[in-house]
Formats: C-alpha cells, sequence, structure tokens
C-alpha cells in the first residue's frame, strides 16, 4: 500500500509542475518548467528586418539567397546583413559587392541591401508588399 501511496505522490507533484505554467506559478523560462515566452508573449504587429534583393533586366525583385549573402544558414544571412548595416555605408557597400559577385551568373542586374517593414499578419495573408523601405546601398552586378 504504501508503494501506491508514493507513486500516486510523485505522479500528482510531478503533474502539479507541469501544469504549474498555467497558474503563473512561474513567471521566467526555466528548464524543465516554461512558459515558453518566445511563443506565448505578444509581438508587434509590424516588423522590420533587412534583406538582400535582387533586381533582374526586367526590374523585377527577388530575395537574394542566403548563400549569396553568407552561407545556407538564414540566421548567419540575417546577422551578416545586420552587421553590415551597423558598421555603415562602406561596409554595406563592400556586401553588396559581394553578394553581386556571388549571383553574377544569372540575369541579376542590380542587389539592393534594403531594411523593409511588413505588416505579420496581412503579410502572410498575401499582402507582401512592404509598407515602408529603406535601401541602405545597391550596386550593379557584373557582367
Amino acid at each position: 500500500m504504501s508503494e501506491r501511496l508514493r507513486a500516486y505522490a510523485i505522479s500528482l507533484i510531478v503533474a502539479g509542475l507541469v501544469a504549474s505554467p498555467l497558474f503563473g506559478a512561474f513567471a521566467g523560462d526555466s528548464f524543465p518548467i516554461s512558459t515558453y515566452p518566445m511563443f506565448a508573449s505578444e509581438r508587434p504587429a509590424e516588423m522590420s528586418f533587412p534583406h538582400a534583393i535582387v533586381v533582374d533586366a526586367d526590374g523585377d525583385k527577388r530575395p537574394a539567397p542566403p548563400s549569396a549573402v553568407a552561407t545556407d544558414e538564414v540566421i548567419q544571412a540575417l546577422s551578416t546583413l545586420r552587421q553590415a548595416i551597423r558598421d555603415g555605408d562602406e561596409a554595406t557597400q563592400s556586401l553588396c559587392e559581394r553578394i553581386a559577385e556571388r549571383v553574377a551568373d544569372g540575369d541579376a542586374v542590380e542587389i539592393r541591401i534594403v531594411t523593409s517593414t511588413f505588416h505579420t499578419i496581412d503579410y502572410f495573408d498575401g499582402a507582401q508588399e512592404p509598407l515602408a523601405r529603406t535601401v541602405h546601398t545597391s550596386c550593379e552586378v557584373p557582367r
């Protein structure tokens, strides 16, 4: 009987710990008990992020692939763009020229490093034109 009682007690304690974030028992994010703030906290309606745009001869625009910016890793490409913008005009121009060299074999004629602001919900509803766009630099793609 005491083993059964011990098993019930342990089960209740574990269930209570797992459910405790629902009742606000833990304000922070700590393993293994978490309120999952990265998913549960409120996000802004508008978000801005830097990216590189490839412009072709017809004027059509498309995002530069992460591999043209830095590596195949999206976060690494984003960090590279943020750092170049933070470092100023010379750094963004240098990065623009490196991207242009990497996309030179296609139909691209210009690279633009920009920061675009999007409405997050509308973007996923199909309104993918930015609300605002700041062009940090642009450069021609070598032929």
